[in-house]
């Protein structure tokens, strides 16, 4: 009589042997056993799930605030900035600037506006750059209006920067009609003549410094329109930014979450021409009589008071204030090159 012996494949091995049992009702999950459930790897240069919206999962949890690859980037920018050295001399410089205003006043013995018995002394020890000819101590003056120009012009700076990213970026992702009716808004605010306009609402503002610079950051803002609207035209046609689209997210995700990481360098060079750049018109606004009015103290309206001083040999008045003006602008611009270096390569390959 035969015997039911189980079928065998090919190799004389009896079918199923050596293999865990197979549950019917279990989902098929591939050949490569993997768990049911979406596996797509869509992550952006910047290490964020294009699906979750967060980082990446991994073995520190989905909450890790940068992939390795971001960190690596990061410290890459780090050592070619440093390697910059104009750009770190200007930024050691910069800092002295700034802890010279905003240290240094509190614990100098003179304040700007109190008169001494020292009328026009030059610099000295008592004095180390001179009285005006009221007695008060210049440098008391020239530490208060240091502060009040940094501020200005990072106030300028950072509202500035950020509108105009986002304008730019809005403008250059939709393209077409909405594109075209922004950037004739960008043309129509660069026909305006900053330094006219500023001087008529800066006559009406001048007293108060916050209105002052939101004035001049509305007038400065369309430079940071434009070049990220250029950036933003090439990066919405990247892979990780179709992708996001494909898989649902929302315009507003996609712009702020996608795009507008993606093009941080030029950005940040921007931020930093735009301090030079609101310190520049500040100064010339208050020479022309229509910037930071008494008794606030800027380096611009000291400029304009010691320029008659310089003429009757009280030249300490007026090139203290100028030299400083002078720091600021050339440390501002080259830490801005540095950069720029730092952040894009490339142009430093193409200068070379």
């Amino acid at each position: 009589m035969a015997e039911n012996l189980p079928p065998r494949d090919v190799n004389d091995e009896p079918v199923g042997a050596g293999r865990p049992p197979v549950d019917p009702n279990a989902e098929f999950l591939g050949d490569q056993g993997q768990q049911p459930g979406l596996t797509i790897d869509a992550v952006t240069p910047g290490g964020e799930d294009i699906v979750t919206g967060g980082r990446p999962e991994g073995p520190e949890g989905p909450d890790h605030e940068f992939t390795v690859q971001a960190r690596s980037q990061w410290r890459q920018v780090l050592r070619r900035f440093r390697q910059h050295k104009l750009a770190v001399i200007s930024l050691f410089v910069l800092l002295l600037v700034i802890l010279f205003a905003f240290v240094g006043a509190p614990i100098w013995h003179y304040e700007p506006n109190k008169f001494t018995d020292d009328f026009s002394v030059p610099p000295s020890a008592k004095h180390p750059f001179g009285t005006d000819s009221n007695g008060a101590d210049h440098m008391a003056q020239v530490m208060a209006g240091t502060q009040l120009s940094l501020k200005i012009a990072f106030f300028v700076s950072i509202v500035g920067t950020l509108f105009g990213s986002i304008y730019g970026a809005v403008s250059g992702y939709y393209r077409g009609i909405t594109d075209t009716l922004m950037m004739r808004l960008v043309d129509l605010v660069l026909t305006i003549p900053a330094l006219a306009v500023g001087a008529l609402l800066g006559k009406r503002f001048g007293n108060n410094w916050l209105l002052l610079a939101m004035v001049l950051a509305g007038l400065l803002w369309t430079g940071s329109a434009r070049v990220v609207r250029g950036q933003v035209l090439s990066v919405r046609e990247k892979e990780y930014v179709e992708a996001a689209r494909a898989l649902g997210a929302s315009d507003k995700r996609i712009i702020f979450r996608h795009i507008i990481p993606n093009v941080a360098g030029p950005i940040i060079v921007l931020f930093t021409l735009l301090v030079a750049a609101a310190v520049l018109t500040e100064t010339a606004l208050s020479y022309l009589g229509f910037g930071v009015q008494f008794p606030d103290i800027s380096l611009g309206s000291l400029i304009t008071s010691g320029e008659t001083a310089a003429s009757g040999g009280r030249g300490w008045l007026f090139y203290f204030p100028g030299l400083f003006i002078i720091l600021i602008a050339l440390t501002v611009n080259f830490i801005g090159d540095g950069l720029r270096d730092a952040l894009d390569p490339t142009q430093t390959k193409a200068r070379a």
